[in-house]
Formats: structure tokens, sequence, C-alpha cells
């Protein structure tokens, strides 16, 4: 099964731009960020890595991961880059000094996942949206055509199955 095609380019896109904005911090140096930013955005590669593999492995709850992953790191990478410094312990911000070795690069890798990340959430929030209103739109339908709602009905509006012997069966 592949996994939608809307959610794989984000899923691709996302993990570019995270790519990029890594490298830059590489050839920034590894002393330009406080050390909290470094390990804050090790962390989030493992959640970026994480929500990339559920996607490209067809995981029911990739497009949960997508709306997390991507819109919590277009909000942690704004506060850390692109707002003033509040707290600079916990701020790498661009406008702000010392901004070390800050150039063209920078801003454009940070924007860019920025950018991606809030796409990555956006499709996966169109994604479970999706899935939501197909599941309705089956259930409506098999309730206009005669079958009654069943609340137990399979999520692709099939009947349960109520074969099997239970409690009170006979």
């Amino acid at each position: 099964m592949q996994p939608p095609e809307n959610l794989r380019w984000a899923a691709v896109a996302f993990a570019i731009g995270f790519t990029v904005h890594g490298l830059d911090h590489l050839r920034r140096g590894m002393s330009a960020s406080p050390p909290f930013i470094m390990v804050g955005g090790t962390v989030q590669g493992l959640f970026v890595v994480l929500a990339v593999a559920l996607v490209l492995m067809c995981r029911p709850r990739a497009p949960l991961a997508a709306i997390a992953v991507g819109f919590g790191s277009a909000l942690v990478f704004t506060y850390a880059h692109l707002l003033p410094t509040f707290l600079p312990g916990y701020q790498d911000s661009f406008i702000s000094p010392p901004h070390i070795n800050v150039t063209w690069l920078s801003w454009f890798s940070a924007v860019a996942e920025i950018g991606t990340g809030i796409v990555f959430g956006l499709v996966g929030l169109r994604e479970v949206a999706g899935v939501r209103d197909s599941v309705f739109r089956r259930r409506v339908r098999n309730v206009y055509q005669g079958g009654g709602f069943d609340p137990e009905a399979q999520s692709d509006g099939r009947p349960a199955d109520r074969t099997a012997a239970g409690p009170g069966s006979r």
C-alpha cells in the first residue's frame, strides 16, 4: 500500500528542509548555537525521522505524526530563530546579537524548514479530515440504502461480523 501522494511529498520536502537547516548549523559551527539548541535539534531530528518513516511505511498514525511534528517544528524553530532573544540559553535568534555566522543560507534554511513543517502539518490535517469524511460518507450511504445505522459497523461501512459465539449466544 502506498502512502497518500500529497503526504508522501510533504514528508520528503520536510525531511529535505530539516536536513538543509541542520547542514547550516554545521556550516555555522557547533559553538554558534547554545547547547540547548543543539540538543533540542537532535531530539527534533529523531521526531522528524520517526514521522517521515511512519508516512513512508503507510502507518495509520502517520497523518497524526505529520500534524504534531510539522506544526511543532514550525513553532519551535520560529521561536528559536526568527523572534528576538527572550531567553539567551534557549534561542539562536537570527535578528538579535550575537547571531554568529548567520548568512542568507541560514535564513533560507530556517524559513524552508518552517515552511515545509507547516505544509507537512496541513497535509496531515487534510488527510485526517479526508479519512473521517470518507468513513462518515460510507456510514450515511449505508443508512440511506436501508441498512440502518450500525455503531459496530466496519470503518468501510460493512456490517459487523456477529457470527462469533459470545455471551448470550445459543
